[in-house]
């Protein structure tokens, strides 16, 4: 999950723009985000042997998300710090 947050930080690699700011205009990122994350959730849930995975709970998956999504909002703050100097 934590390379999942980072694609974003990588789309806006050397700009000053939030991440969120075109997210939903280049529907090729969006759609591959979608695909990745859903692809996750698929191996983990459902990959069973084949993967070496078990199920995880929705309070596990909460917490994988909320504390690996700290890359991406460390990101943010960055680019918003860097664009109030460049002011």
């Amino acid at each position: 999950m934590l390379q999942f947050w980072n694609i974003f930080n990588a789309k806006t690699f050397g700009t000053n723009q939030s991440a969120f700011k075109t997210l939903f205009i280049n529907h090729g990122f969006t759609v591959i985000a979608i695909a990745i994350l859903l692809g996750q959730f698929c191996i983990v849930q459902f990959g069973g042997a084949i993967f070496r995975t078990v199920p995880l709970s929705t309070n596990e998956w909460l917490l994988i998300i909320g504390t690996t999504s700290i890359v991406l909002w460390i990101g943010e703050i960055v680019r918003l710090i860097s664009k109030m100097k460049n002011k």
